[in-house]
């Protein structure tokens, strides 16, 4: 696994997270993590190779029910390289949220919503009636632009149709206008605000951003870190 992932983790766990993992790898091998991550308090799911982030959390929470009537609960992806910094405050913030859902960021990109790659469920909601048939009915999608709009767009939805208080801890209000994606317009913005996390996509496409080809210097300059060491397999 690579370091983002296993720093992501051992970060969770750190802060008293139970960590289940919705693995769609697909070589039938064990995960190799690092030494960081507790491997006797780590669930490990494995699954085939489709459905993407949604599809993975579906299967998650189908097979660990107590996960959704957890009184905090996360759902994460891999998308991001990093937390380069530590995640303790971010956390600290979900745990005093007096919303329902929380998440990093949010977006008026298609319609506002909160960004997927990191969420958070307060008070036991996700074990609520409408969020129970939501997970329920996640397809396996192979188009992405299919996915962000029946899953991430459809959540949001969802959560507005129901009443549900959302919240993010970096308002796209400060980075960027309306419909614009602030992880990969405001990505140096973001990092200068304490952000934890780079996007992934700016390190294969550098072009998807304003001056994404300088990440890995801004990072270096920044947080002193060679980025690519964080998104390679720890074998490569």
């Amino acid at each position: 696994m690579s370091r983002s992932v296993s720093t992501l983790v051992h970060e969770l766990q750190s802060y008293g997270y139970q960590v289940v993992v919705s693995s769609a790898c697909e070589s039938s091998a064990p995960l190799d993590w690092a030494e960081t991550v507790d491997l006797d308090e780590l669930t490990v799911i494995r699954k085939p190779n489709v459905g993407y982030d949604f599809g993975s959390w579906s299967v998650g929470l189908d097979a660990v029910p107590t996960i959704a009537s957890a009184d905090r609960t996360l759902l994460v992806n891999d998308s991001m390289a990093g937390p380069f910094t530590s995640l303790s405050g971010l956390l600290d913030e979900f745990e005093e949220t007096r919303a329902d859902v929380w998440g990093l960021t949010d977006t008026y990109q298609f319609r506002h919503h909160l960004q997927s790659y990191f969420l958070g469920f307060a008070s036991g909601v996700l074990a609520d009636r409408p969020l129970r048939q939501f997970w329920a009915n996640v397809r396996h999608e192979v188009d992405k632009g299919e996915i962000v709009l029946r899953n991430e767009i459809g959540l949001s939805r969802l959560l507005e149709e129901e009443g549900y208080l959302q919240s993010s801890a970096f308002s796209h209000e400060s980075f960027v206008v309306a419909g614009q994606n602030p992880v990969i317009i405001a990505w140096r913005e973001l990092l200068v605000r304490g952000f934890p996390f780079l996007k992934r996509e700016i390190l294969r496409d550098p072009s998807v951003a304003p001056g994404g080809g300088n990440a890995p210097s801004v990072l270096k300059v920044m947080l002193d870190i060679d980025v690519h060491e964080w998104v390679e397999d720890r074998a490569s």
